[in-house]
């Protein structure tokens, strides 16, 4: 049965928000278990690796102060293989075997959609860095904290730079999942359906080839494609457009585009332009990470998934202060207090924030991945997005927007 509430007015309703959300209820004393289920091989094993890392560096830093509500930090980790059905055994046994309180770390959003209803079903916390549309839907009971904008945004903010190059017609072709199809969505609504040639191609990972797929994209010459996916399908897709003789623009999403794209195809890159939101670079928060993974302040973007990742594990753990409980009715509330309440301390990292909890301070926590301030169905607002061109081998930015 439907109920006409937003999942964020039912945390607002305090006690009431049980009904809701079943919740998780540890024994005090006890170790908190947390769990870390990211990608750290599949398409998104360049990522994952920086999200385990992070989640692993809050844990020890707050054991190593003396934990949370008195108590220690254990950190449960999975690969999720960037594939659901892994992520589903992982999660059946960090629900229920370690009985953890909350899973981070999932990145696809069919990995996070996959093992929703078991969360769902245990009470389990979820925090992402997931793009579909489907995700604020398929949360009934205010669990899940997404620390990445909605593919919309992306299909967004892609299109408009390729508004201001002027082309006059576009094709477009895309991976086959949620994050793909509502991002192709978008961009398709900003840049005009008039200026689309035909309906969108979808394609399936891992074919052993695309070439009838690039030749029905461009047999009518577009003057610009637009193909969001993975770096690996992507570099095949790119491949196949290039052994075709394809001259117009290609516009993509930054994680198609990473070192390994490059190496792979190495002058061919030059000129493809891609999209990605990226952490504030301003930000003290991401200062402080770049010191923290052991990493030089370039100027440039860096790890912007591992700074979602210390973000989720403060984040977590700041609720779970401030709530004074595991219950995890309660610290969904919470969470929504430290970051996006009326809290007049600024923090920037968890250290910090524990103090200042401690003391009888309302705090707003910033993140490295974002300002962390959330929307009504618990997706993250304020994400700068960075726009670039592949120049001679590098990313030159070309310009950054804030959603």
């Amino acid at each position: 049965m439907a109920i006409n509430l937003t999942r964020r007015n039912a945390l607002k309703l305090g006690a009431a928000t049980a009904v809701f959300a079943p919740s998780i209820l540890r024994a005090q004393g006890a170790e908190i278990n947390v769990g870390s289920l990211t990608p750290n091989t599949g398409g998104g094993g360049p990522f994952g690796p920086n999200i385990t890392a992070s989640h692993k560096r809050v844990a020890d830093l707050v054991n190593g102060q003396g934990g949370v509500l008195g108590r220690q930090i254990r950190l449960y980790q999975e690969n999720s293989e960037t594939n659901p059905e892994t992520a589903v055994r992982a999660a059946d046994k960090l629900i229920n075997v370690n009985g953890v309180v909350g899973i981070l770390g999932t990145w696809s959003s069919s990995v996070t959609l996959g093992i929703m209803p078991k969360c769902q079903t245990a009470g389990v916390i979820q925090m992402c860095t997931s793009s579909s549309s489907d995700i604020p839907m398929a949360d009934e009971k205010g669990l899940v904290f997404n620390f990445q904008a909605l593919s919309p945004v992306w299909g967004d903010a892609i299109a408009k730079l390729a508004v201001t190059r002027g082309y006059g017609s576009y094709g477009l072709m895309a991976l086959n999942n949620d994050f793909t199809k509502s991002m192709v969505d978008a961009f398709a609504a900003v840049v005009g359906a008039d200026k689309v040639i035909k309906e969108p191609l979808y394609y399936n990972a891992a074919q052993a080839s695309y070439r009838s797929e690039v030749t029905s994209l461009i047999e009518d010459e577009p003057d610009a494609v637009f193909i969001p996916s993975y770096v690996t399908d992507f570099t095949a897709v790119y491949k196949e457009l290039y052994r075709q003789g394809y001259e117009g623009a290609v516009i993509t999403t930054g994680l198609s585009v990473g070192p390994k794209f490059k190496e792979a195809v190495g002058d061919a890159a030059d000129g493809v332009i891609h999209g990605l939101p990226v952490p504030p670079l301003e930000s003290p928060a991401y200062g402080e990470y770049l010191k923290e993974a052991g990493l030089e302040d370039t100027g440039n973007v860096q790890h912007p998934f591992g700074t979602a990742g210390r973000d989720q594990m403060s984040t977590l753990l700041l609720a779970i202060e401030k709530a004074g409980t595991t219950d995890t009715a309660a610290v969904a509330k919470a969470i929504w207090q430290v970051t996006t309440g009326e809290g007049k301390r600024t923090v920037y990292n968890v250290t910090d924030g524990l103090a200042a909890i401690r003391a009888g301070e309302e705090i707003n926590y910033s993140g490295a991945s974002s300002s962390i301030e959330f929307d009504a169905e618990g997706m993250v607002l304020g994400r700068d997005f960075q726009l670039a061109e592949i120049r001679g081998g590098e990313d030159v930015v070309l310009e950054r927007l804030k959603f």
